[in-house]
């Protein structure tokens, strides 16, 4: 494990070819997708430009970032609150069971909790992607009891 600690900040435009970069690896990766990188590029400052559509939050380790994560907003009509989601989670294997994600998500739970319009925190897994579900129950996070359903258009 690397000596030198984690810092979390919200990602700058600067970031966003890393940030594409950990998208591709962890498509490829996760479910042995191949996306159109500028596309995703084009995606990543779309978000990073308008914080209405989404954030970012990268955790590094000195001047190297070690990973990432998305965050995306959903109006929850039956908490009256907003659910952040938690999307597009990427640690760079090097960095990998080294607290990177737990440093991110404690970040996010932080600044989740000091803001009175969320009502929690969420996210998906693939279903057999058990260490990662292991992770999510290890830092406090429960199954939400779903199934995601989707119909796309591209």
């Amino acid at each position: 494990m690397s000596e030198t600690a984690l810092r979390v900040r919200d990602a700058r435009p600067e970031d966003a070819a890393t940030i594409a970069a950990f998208n591709q690896a962890m498509a490829l990766e996760t479910e042995h997708k191949r996306l159109d990188p500028e596309l995703l590029e084009h995606g990543v400052r779309a978000a990073l430009a308008d914080p209405e559509r989404a954030f970012y939050l990268v955790a590094e380790r000195g001047s190297e970032v070690a990973g990432c994560l998305m965050v995306t907003r959903e109006w929850s009509d039956w908490r009256n609150g907003f659910f952040w989601w938690i999307q597009s989670v990427y640690v760079a294997p090097a960095q990998r069971r080294q607290g990177v994600f737990g440093a991110l998500y404690r970040a996010l739970q932080s600044r989740a909790k000091a803001d009175s319009t969320v009502c929690g925190l969420r996210l998906y897994v693939e279903t057999l992607n058990r260490p990662a579900q292991a992770t999510y129950r290890a830092l406090g996070m429960e199954p939400a009891g779903y199934l995601v359903y989707q119909d796309l258009f591209r």
